[in-house]
Protein backbone atom coordinates (compact mmCIF):
# COMPACT_ATOMS: atom_id res chain seq x y z
CA UNK A 1 0.00 0.00 0.00
CA UNK A 2 1.31 3.42 -0.93
CA UNK A 3 0.88 6.18 1.63
CA UNK A 4 0.91 9.92 1.03
CA UNK A 5 0.87 12.89 3.36
CA UNK A 6 -0.96 16.12 2.64
CA UNK A 7 -0.92 19.30 4.71
CA UNK A 8 -1.90 22.96 4.10
CA UNK A 9 0.60 25.55 2.86
CA UNK A 10 2.28 28.01 5.17
CA UNK A 11 2.58 31.50 3.71
CA UNK A 12 6.24 31.85 4.64
CA UNK A 13 7.46 28.48 3.42
CA UNK A 14 5.28 27.40 0.51
CA UNK A 15 3.47 28.97 -2.41
CA UNK A 16 1.12 26.10 -3.14
CA UNK A 17 -0.18 22.68 -2.12
CA UNK A 18 1.97 19.58 -2.08
CA UNK A 19 1.58 15.82 -1.95
CA UNK A 20 4.50 13.89 -0.45
CA UNK A 21 5.37 10.26 0.21
CA UNK A 22 5.09 9.36 3.91
CA UNK A 23 8.14 7.10 4.01
CA UNK A 24 10.69 9.30 2.24
CA UNK A 25 9.27 12.83 2.13
CA UNK A 26 9.53 12.89 -1.70
CA UNK A 27 7.26 15.63 -3.08
CA UNK A 28 5.34 13.95 -5.89
CA UNK A 29 2.90 16.72 -6.84
CA UNK A 30 2.59 20.50 -6.51
CA UNK A 31 -0.31 22.83 -7.23
CA UNK A 32 0.77 26.51 -7.07
CA UNK A 33 -1.86 28.78 -5.57
CA UNK A 34 -2.77 31.84 -7.66
CA UNK A 35 -6.01 32.75 -5.92
CA UNK A 36 -9.31 32.58 -7.82
CA UNK A 37 -7.73 31.17 -11.04
CA UNK A 38 -6.59 28.12 -9.06
CA UNK A 39 -9.97 27.75 -7.35
CA UNK A 40 -11.93 28.05 -10.59
CA UNK A 41 -9.78 25.42 -12.33
CA UNK A 42 -10.60 22.67 -9.81
CA UNK A 43 -13.32 20.07 -10.19
CA UNK A 44 -16.39 19.71 -7.96
CA UNK A 45 -17.38 23.36 -7.38
CA UNK A 46 -20.13 22.08 -5.05
CA UNK A 47 -17.54 21.09 -2.44
CA UNK A 48 -15.29 23.26 -0.18
CA UNK A 49 -11.96 24.33 -1.61
CA UNK A 50 -10.05 22.29 1.01
CA UNK A 51 -11.72 19.12 -0.34
CA UNK A 52 -11.41 20.07 -4.02
CA UNK A 53 -7.64 20.55 -3.86
CA UNK A 54 -7.22 17.12 -2.25
CA UNK A 55 -9.41 15.45 -4.87
CA UNK A 56 -7.46 17.20 -7.64
CA UNK A 57 -4.11 15.92 -6.36
CA UNK A 58 -5.52 12.42 -5.91
CA UNK A 59 -6.88 12.41 -9.47
CA UNK A 60 -3.46 13.38 -10.82
CA UNK A 61 -1.96 10.54 -8.77
CA UNK A 62 -4.29 7.97 -10.32
CA UNK A 63 -3.69 9.34 -13.83
CA UNK A 64 0.11 9.16 -13.59
CA UNK A 65 0.51 5.83 -11.76
CA UNK A 66 -0.70 2.29 -12.16
CA UNK A 67 -0.81 1.64 -8.41
CA UNK A 68 -3.80 1.03 -6.18
CA UNK A 69 -4.63 0.89 -2.48
CA UNK A 70 -3.41 4.40 -1.69
CA UNK A 71 -3.72 5.77 1.83
CA UNK A 72 -3.86 9.51 2.32
CA UNK A 73 -3.02 11.29 5.60
CA UNK A 74 -4.31 14.83 6.10
CA UNK A 75 -4.57 17.29 8.97
CA UNK A 76 -7.79 18.79 10.25
CA UNK A 77 -7.76 21.62 7.67
CA UNK A 78 -8.78 19.07 5.02
CA UNK A 79 -10.31 16.05 6.79
CA UNK A 80 -14.08 15.65 6.56
CA UNK A 81 -16.78 13.04 6.08
CA UNK A 82 -17.70 14.23 2.57
CA UNK A 83 -14.08 14.09 1.44
CA UNK A 84 -13.66 10.60 2.91
CA UNK A 85 -16.66 9.30 0.97
CA UNK A 86 -15.48 10.87 -2.30
CA UNK A 87 -12.04 9.30 -1.87
CA UNK A 88 -13.57 5.90 -1.20
CA UNK A 89 -15.28 6.10 -4.61
CA UNK A 90 -11.82 6.20 -6.24
CA UNK A 91 -10.50 3.54 -3.81
CA UNK A 92 -8.28 5.79 -1.68
CA UNK A 93 -8.33 5.54 2.10
CA UNK A 94 -8.23 8.64 4.28
CA UNK A 95 -6.92 9.09 7.83
CA UNK A 96 -6.58 12.39 9.64
CA UNK A 97 -7.45 14.60 12.55
CA UNK A 98 -10.82 16.28 12.17
CA UNK A 99 -12.66 19.33 13.56
CA UNK A 100 -15.69 18.65 15.73
CA UNK A 101 -17.92 20.99 13.68
CA UNK A 102 -17.39 19.19 10.36
CA UNK A 103 -20.54 18.21 8.48
CA UNK A 104 -21.52 14.54 8.72
CA UNK A 105 -19.92 13.76 12.09
CA UNK A 106 -21.96 11.99 14.81
CA UNK A 107 -24.08 14.22 17.07
CA UNK A 108 -22.18 13.33 20.31
CA UNK A 109 -18.94 14.53 18.67
CA UNK A 110 -20.48 17.87 17.67
CA UNK A 111 -22.01 18.34 21.11
CA UNK A 112 -18.62 17.84 22.77
CA UNK A 113 -17.22 14.59 24.16
CA UNK A 114 -16.50 14.40 27.88
CA UNK A 115 -13.80 11.79 28.37
CA UNK A 116 -11.40 10.88 31.15
CA UNK A 117 -7.66 10.77 30.58
CA UNK A 118 -6.60 7.87 28.27
CA UNK A 119 -10.27 7.07 27.59
CA UNK A 120 -11.49 6.63 24.02
CA UNK A 121 -14.81 6.35 22.23
CA UNK A 122 -15.53 5.50 18.59
CA UNK A 123 -18.41 5.80 16.16
CA UNK A 124 -19.02 4.07 12.85
CA UNK A 125 -21.01 5.46 9.97
CA UNK A 126 -22.15 3.48 6.92
CA UNK A 127 -19.62 0.78 7.96
CA UNK A 128 -17.05 2.76 6.01
CA UNK A 129 -16.05 5.72 8.16
CA UNK A 130 -14.78 5.53 11.74
CA UNK A 131 -14.70 8.59 14.00
CA UNK A 132 -12.70 8.24 17.20
CA UNK A 133 -12.18 10.50 20.18
CA UNK A 134 -9.28 9.95 22.60
CA UNK A 135 -8.38 12.02 25.63
CA UNK A 136 -4.68 12.50 26.35
CA UNK A 137 -3.61 15.95 27.55
CA UNK A 138 -6.47 17.21 25.40
CA UNK A 139 -9.17 15.67 23.27
CA UNK A 140 -8.03 14.28 19.90
CA UNK A 141 -10.59 13.56 17.16
CA UNK A 142 -9.69 11.19 14.32
CA UNK A 143 -11.52 10.16 11.16
CA UNK A 144 -10.44 7.13 9.13
CA UNK A 145 -11.77 4.86 6.41
CA UNK A 146 -8.96 2.36 6.99
CA UNK A 147 -8.56 1.87 10.74
CA UNK A 148 -10.83 0.48 13.41
CA UNK A 149 -11.09 1.32 17.09
CA UNK A 150 -8.44 -1.17 18.23
CA UNK A 151 -5.66 -0.05 20.58
CA UNK A 152 -2.04 -1.02 21.09
CA UNK A 153 0.37 -0.90 24.00
CA UNK A 154 2.80 2.01 23.97
CA UNK A 155 5.40 3.20 26.46
CA UNK A 156 5.84 6.80 27.49
CA UNK A 157 8.54 8.42 29.60
CA UNK A 158 7.10 10.66 32.32
CA UNK A 159 8.71 12.62 35.14
CA UNK A 160 12.05 11.44 36.58
CA UNK A 161 12.55 8.92 33.78
CA UNK A 162 9.66 6.70 34.84
CA UNK A 163 8.19 4.53 32.06
CA UNK A 164 4.42 4.48 31.76
CA UNK A 165 2.53 1.92 29.66
CA UNK A 166 -0.86 2.81 28.23
CA UNK A 167 -3.35 1.75 25.58
CA UNK A 168 -3.30 4.10 22.61
CA UNK A 169 -5.62 3.86 19.56
CA UNK A 170 -3.82 2.36 16.56
CA UNK A 171 -5.20 5.05 14.26
CA UNK A 172 -3.39 7.74 16.28
CA UNK A 173 -0.13 5.75 16.34
CA UNK A 174 -0.26 5.27 12.58
CA UNK A 175 -1.15 8.91 11.95
CA UNK A 176 1.70 10.17 14.14
CA UNK A 177 4.27 8.02 12.33
CA UNK A 178 3.07 8.81 8.80
CA UNK A 179 1.97 12.44 8.95
CA UNK A 180 4.54 15.18 8.44
CA UNK A 181 6.19 14.25 5.14
CA UNK A 182 5.43 17.66 3.62
CA UNK A 183 6.80 19.37 6.73
CA UNK A 184 9.95 17.23 6.46
CA UNK A 185 10.47 18.29 2.85
CA UNK A 186 9.96 21.95 3.84
CA UNK A 187 12.50 21.52 6.61
CA UNK A 188 15.14 20.37 4.11
CA UNK A 189 14.31 23.29 1.82
CA UNK A 190 14.51 25.83 4.64
CA UNK A 191 17.74 24.45 6.15
CA UNK A 192 19.92 25.64 3.25
CA UNK A 193 17.52 28.04 1.50
CA UNK A 194 19.12 30.48 -0.96
CA UNK A 195 15.91 32.41 -1.68
CA UNK A 196 15.74 36.12 -0.90
CA UNK A 197 12.88 38.54 -0.35
CA UNK A 198 11.38 39.66 -3.62
CA UNK A 199 8.25 41.46 -4.80
CA UNK A 200 8.30 39.38 -7.99
CA UNK A 201 6.21 36.29 -7.22
CA UNK A 202 7.54 34.39 -10.23
CA UNK A 203 11.12 34.71 -8.94
CA UNK A 204 10.18 33.33 -5.54
CA UNK A 205 8.21 30.55 -7.22
CA UNK A 206 11.19 29.61 -9.40
CA UNK A 207 13.62 29.33 -6.50
CA UNK A 208 11.07 27.45 -4.40
CA UNK A 209 10.61 24.87 -7.18
CA UNK A 210 14.39 24.64 -7.52
CA UNK A 211 14.67 23.93 -3.78
CA UNK A 212 12.06 21.17 -4.04
CA UNK A 213 13.89 19.66 -7.03
CA UNK A 214 17.17 19.59 -5.06
CA UNK A 215 15.51 17.89 -2.08
CA UNK A 216 13.78 15.33 -4.31
CA UNK A 217 17.04 14.51 -6.10
CA UNK A 218 18.79 14.01 -2.75
CA UNK A 219 16.05 11.62 -1.62
CA UNK A 220 16.26 9.56 -4.83
CA UNK A 221 20.06 9.50 -4.69
CA UNK A 222 20.06 8.12 -1.15
CA UNK A 223 17.39 5.54 -2.01
CA UNK A 224 19.65 4.23 -4.76
CA UNK A 225 22.57 4.19 -2.32
CA UNK A 226 20.64 2.13 0.22
CA UNK A 227 19.36 -0.32 -2.43
CA UNK A 228 22.93 -0.96 -3.56
CA UNK A 229 24.05 -1.65 0.02
CA UNK A 230 25.87 1.66 0.55
CA UNK A 231 25.48 4.24 3.29
CA UNK A 232 23.30 7.30 2.52
CA UNK A 233 24.98 10.68 2.01
CA UNK A 234 24.20 13.70 4.15
CA UNK A 235 21.93 16.28 2.56
CA UNK A 236 24.50 19.05 3.14
CA UNK A 237 27.20 17.02 1.36
CA UNK A 238 24.96 16.50 -1.65
CA UNK A 239 24.20 20.22 -1.87
CA UNK A 240 27.91 21.09 -1.80
CA UNK A 241 28.65 18.60 -4.59
CA UNK A 242 25.76 19.98 -6.67
CA UNK A 243 26.99 23.54 -6.14
CA UNK A 244 30.49 22.66 -7.33
CA UNK A 245 29.10 20.93 -10.42
CA UNK A 246 26.83 23.86 -11.29
CA UNK A 247 29.36 26.64 -10.70
CA UNK A 248 32.55 24.85 -11.81
CA UNK A 249 35.43 27.21 -12.50
CA UNK A 250 33.25 30.21 -13.30
CA UNK A 251 34.55 33.41 -11.73
CA UNK A 252 33.64 37.09 -12.02
CA UNK A 253 36.90 38.96 -12.68
CA UNK A 254 35.11 42.28 -12.95
CA UNK A 255 33.86 42.23 -9.37
CA UNK A 256 35.00 45.17 -7.24
CA UNK A 257 33.72 43.94 -3.89
CA UNK A 258 36.00 44.39 -0.92
CA UNK A 259 37.65 41.28 0.43
CA UNK A 260 40.81 39.27 0.41
CA UNK A 261 42.75 39.87 -2.83
CA UNK A 262 42.64 36.92 -5.23
CA UNK A 263 45.58 35.38 -7.06
CA UNK A 264 44.48 37.32 -10.15
CA UNK A 265 44.92 40.60 -8.24
CA UNK A 266 48.41 39.54 -7.16
CA UNK A 267 49.52 38.74 -10.70
CA UNK A 268 48.08 42.03 -11.94
CA UNK A 269 49.67 44.36 -9.39
CA UNK A 270 53.08 42.63 -9.45
CA UNK A 271 53.39 42.30 -13.23
CA UNK A 272 56.23 44.91 -13.35
CA UNK A 273 54.29 47.00 -15.85
CA UNK A 274 53.51 50.73 -15.49
CA UNK A 275 50.59 51.55 -13.20
CA UNK A 276 48.96 54.98 -13.25
CA UNK A 277 47.30 56.78 -10.39
CA UNK A 278 44.10 58.78 -10.85
CA UNK A 279 41.95 61.05 -8.71
CA UNK A 280 38.23 60.66 -8.17
CA UNK A 281 36.73 63.97 -9.18
CA UNK A 282 33.54 63.28 -7.23
CA UNK A 283 33.03 63.42 -3.49
CA UNK A 284 33.19 59.66 -2.92
CA UNK A 285 36.31 58.15 -1.35
CA UNK A 286 37.79 54.69 -0.95
CA UNK A 287 39.63 52.97 1.87
CA UNK A 288 43.35 52.80 1.20
CA UNK A 289 44.18 49.18 0.39
CA UNK A 290 47.54 49.49 2.23
CA UNK A 291 47.17 51.60 5.37
CA UNK A 292 43.43 51.48 6.14
CA UNK A 293 42.25 49.06 8.84
CA UNK A 294 38.58 49.07 9.79
CA UNK A 295 39.07 46.43 12.48
CA UNK A 296 41.07 48.89 14.57
CA UNK A 297 39.35 51.84 16.20
CA UNK A 298 40.37 54.97 14.35
CA UNK A 299 42.38 52.93 11.84
CA UNK A 300 40.31 53.75 8.77
CA UNK A 301 42.21 55.78 6.15
CA UNK A 302 40.33 57.13 3.14
CA UNK A 303 41.61 58.59 -0.09
CA UNK A 304 40.30 60.04 -3.34
CA UNK A 305 43.22 58.50 -5.27
CA UNK A 306 43.13 55.07 -6.88
CA UNK A 307 45.06 52.94 -9.37
CA UNK A 308 43.25 53.15 -12.70
CA UNK A 309 45.40 50.40 -14.26
CA UNK A 310 44.32 47.60 -11.89
CA UNK A 311 40.93 46.15 -12.79
CA UNK A 312 39.79 46.34 -9.14
CA UNK A 313 40.87 50.02 -9.00
CA UNK A 314 41.91 49.95 -5.30
CA UNK A 315 42.09 53.14 -3.30
CA UNK A 316 45.76 54.11 -2.66
CA UNK A 317 47.51 57.10 -1.17
CA UNK A 318 50.12 58.58 -3.56
CA UNK A 319 53.69 57.79 -2.69
CA UNK A 320 54.55 55.01 -0.23
CA UNK A 321 51.17 53.24 -0.28
CA UNK A 322 51.04 53.21 -4.08
CA UNK A 323 54.61 51.89 -4.27
CA UNK A 324 54.15 49.17 -1.61
CA UNK A 325 50.98 47.89 -3.27
CA UNK A 326 52.69 47.37 -6.64
CA UNK A 327 56.09 46.10 -5.45
CA UNK A 328 55.55 43.99 -2.32
CA UNK A 329 53.92 40.59 -2.04
CA UNK A 330 52.69 41.37 1.50
CA UNK A 331 51.97 45.09 1.39
CA UNK A 332 49.96 45.51 4.64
Amino acid sequence: MSRASFSPPRLLSRLGYQRADCETGYVSAIVPYFGSPTTDSLLRPDMPFSSRIVLHLCETLLQTTNGHGFHLFTDRFYTGYDLAMELLKIKIHLTGTVMANRRGLPAPVKQGLKLKKNESVSFSKDNNVMVLGWKDKRLVLMLSTFHGSDCEKVQRTIKRGEIQELDKPSVICDYTSKMGAVDRADHYCASYAFTRKSLKWWRKMFFWLLEVAIVNSAILFNLMKVESGQLPVRHKTLRKALLVQLVGNVRNPGSRKRGRPSSTDREERLNEKPHFIAKNEGKSTKDCAVCSDRKTKGGRRETVWFCRTCSRQPGLHPGDCFERYHTMDTYR
